[in-house]
Formats: structure tokens, sequence, C-alpha cells
């Protein structure tokens, strides 16, 4: 085979354009860090970076809206917990209020810190965050959860927002609720169950409920929605007008007979009877439907209380019953509340540093990936610098064995 000078030059020039080639990318190497310059360095190795790098990316954004997270639960908390405050202030008033020996200049001192306490309860229930929107008013973050109305019939603070609740996303599988409606929290709150007396033949009849948690246990077991009828109960004297018998009138049941004596008060599930009658009287009473109220509107039905001098004694307590039960139902709801905000924040904290030691492994694998290996890239450069000298030595030699240079 005969090899022509042009072969020569192109050989040797193109060995030296190798090897320049080579050396200039791992000094790229060196420079940059980076194993890979180019996808056809390695495509399967590329493809793998290029996924690992999305990866890191989402866990980024992931950490993001676990801070913005965090962020709103804990505003969420520290409002609830001020407005436990206040209420439980408000209670120690209500216990002060019904102590029997208050005056109506007492009462009316006291009526000016529960209006005071009332406002600055619907203040917060109103509150917003540091983005500007209402904490508790769902989906409608615009515009105020709870409204005033002063003209209303029955509740006077009214919630009127939605339960929509904002989730975000805090891992790939992980969702969290942002916020709690203020329906939930506060509106969806029931005020002290209650029955009343409707009829009957009996010449005096008066009811009080004594023991109220046996009570709510049999409202709760009895009350129907659906047939009200089934709401409505009897009392009836016997013949003897030593006992009583009470039954559903809806539905016939008899539930139970008890000792009576006229003008002598007598318990049934909690409620205490008293009534003056002859055998055969009868006394009609049923459970009154349930109500709701939230926070403000019992303490707003507190201070009217407060300030009503046309109560008698007897009245003012049972109004306080209402607001104390209302109270602790209101507080028990907002516990429920503040136990859920602290559970997710828990939660939060946990998928943070569970997303702290994955962002840890996927940057490692991709490192191994991707990343330069100084020890055997500094080792290549010193071969291949070695390679381009020989390449450049040898270039000068060979080119030089032409016929002509023998002639000479």
């Amino acid at each position: 085979m005969r090899i022509s000078t042009n072969q020569l030059y192109d050989r040797s020039i193109q060995n030296i354009l190798d090897n320049q080639g080579d050396l200039s990318d791992i000094q790229q190497r060196l420079a940059s860090g980076k194993k890979l310059l180019r996808p056809s360095d390695d495509p399967v190795g590329a493809s793998k970076v290029i996924r690992l790098t999305e990866e890191l990316d989402q866990i980024t954004q992931f950490q993001r809206n676990n801070d913005v997270l965090k962020s709103k639960l804990e505003q969420q908390e520290a409002v609830m917990r001020n407005i436990n405050d206040a209420v439980t202030r408000a209670r120690q008033l209500a216990i002060q209020a019904g102590n029997g020996v208050m005056s109506a200049k007492d009462k009316e001192g006291i009526s000016i810190e529960i209006g005071q306490i009332r406002d600055e309860v619907f203040d917060l229930m109103n509150a917003r965050n540091a983005s500007g929107e209402y904490i508790f008013a769902g989906f409608q973050s615009k515009s105020p959860a709870f409204v005033y109305d002063p003209t209303a019939s029955g509740n006077k603070y009214f919630f009127q927002g939605d339960e929509g609740v904002n989730q975000i996303q805090l891992s790939s599988s992980v969702k969290l609720n942002g916020n709690d409606s203020g329906k939930t929290v506060f509106e969806d709150v029931f005020a002290r169950l209650k029955s009343s007396i409707t009829g009957g033949t009996a010449a005096a009849s008066s009811s009080s409920i004594e023991v109220q948690p046996v009570f709510d246990a049999f409202h709760r077991n009895n009350y129907d929605a659906v047939t009200p009828a089934n709401n409505n109960f009897r009392i009836t004297i016997n013949g003897a007008g030593n006992q009583v018998t009470v039954t559903n009138v809806g539905t016939g049941a008899n539930l139970g007979t008890f000792n009576f004596a006229s003008g002598e008060p007598f318990t049934f599930n909690g409620i205490e009877f008293k009534i003056t009658g002859g055998p055969g009287d009868t006394v009609d009473f049923q459970l009154d439907p349930p109500q709701k109220k939230n926070l403000a509107q019992t303490l707003d039905d507190f201070f009217v209380a407060l300030r009503d001098s046309s109560l008698s004694s007897e009245a003012f307590l049972d109004a306080l019953d209402d607001v104390l039960i209302g109270m602790d139902n209101g507080t028990n709801a907002l516990g429920a509340a503040t136990a859920s905000v602290g559970g997710r924040i828990r939660v939060a904290d946990s998928i943070y540093n569970s997303n702290i030691d994955l962002e840890i492994a996927t940057k490692s694998t991709r490192s191994d990936i991707q990343d330069v290996d100084y020890a055997q890239a500094v080792s290549d450069l010193t071969r291949q610098e070695t390679a381009l000298q020989a390449a450049q030595s040898t270039f000068s030699r060979v080119t030089g064995l032409t016929l002509f240079d023998f002639i000479r």
C-alpha cells in the first residue's frame, strides 16, 4: 500500500486535532466541574440528569409551598388562640355575673367589658392573613367572613363566606388544607339544647333543665328532624294522682312512670317538672329544634341579658346558662380546629424534613452521574497532554520522510 504525502499530512494533522479536542474537553470538565459537557457524552446519563434536575426543582417548589402553608396555619392558630383567651375571660365574667349578689350597676359594668370582648372576637373572626385575605371566609377570601346586621330578627352576627378550603401540595403524594372555613370553626356550633311546655290540662306547670348533659343525651337520641310530631311528649297523671306516665305523642312509646305529688318537682331525663294537678291531668312538652350560634352572637346575647333590667332572676340565670353552654360549645369547636391546625403543622414539618433528605439523596445521585472526578480528570489531562506532545513530535518526523529529503 502506498501512502501519499497528502495522506501523511492529513493523518498527522487529524491526530493532532483529535488530541487537542480531547484535551480541550478535559479542560472544560475541570473548569465547569461537569463530567457531561453534551448529551452525546452519555445519552443515558444525560437523560437521568434531566429527570433528577426536574425532581430537585419540584422539591424546591414543595418546600416553598411548605413555608407558605405553615405561615398561613401559624397565623390562623394565633387568631384562634386570641379568640380562646377572650372567650375564657368572658366566661369568667359570666360566672361572676351569676353569683346572685350582682346589682344592676354591677351587671352594667360587666356588660361594658363583654361588649368590648364581643367586638374583639368579631374582629378576630374577620382576621386577614399577610396577603390581605380573610382567613375564615373560604374561597370568598376577598370579603369578610362574618357580617353584623342589627336589623336581623334572629342571629345578628352571621357567616357569609363559604366552606371552600385551599389545599397546598407539600410532596408528590401529600396535600394539606391551608385554611379552615369559619362555618366549621365558628358557625356550626350548637347553642344550648332546650325543651318547652306547649300545653296541657294541669292547673299549672313549669320546667327547667337541671342536668344539661343528661338532657343533651336524651335530645340527641330522640329528636326527629324529619317527623316533628315525634318531638312532642305528654305527661299524664294517673287515676290515683300519685304517679305520672311520659309518652311520645308521635310514636305512642311509653317512656316511663314516675312518682308524683302535686306541686312537687320530679325529674325526667335531666328536665325538672313542677306540676299542679290531679288525676287525668296532662302536660305537653316538646324538644326544641337545635339552634346554632357563633361566639360573637353568644357574647352579644350575654351583653343584652346583662343590660335587660326587666329580666327576673330566674330568667337571667336561664340566659346565663345559655351563654355558658354556648361559650363552652364554641371553645370546644375552637379547640378541635386548633388541634387540627397543630396536627397539620407537625405533618408539614415532617414532610419538610423528608423533602430535605430526598433532596440530598437526589443531588448525590445526580452528582455521581454528571460531576467530574477531579483526580481522574487531572490524570486524564496529563495523559492527554503527553499524547498531544507525541502527536506533534511524530508529525515533524513523519513529514520529513519524503523522497526529496533522501535525494538531498
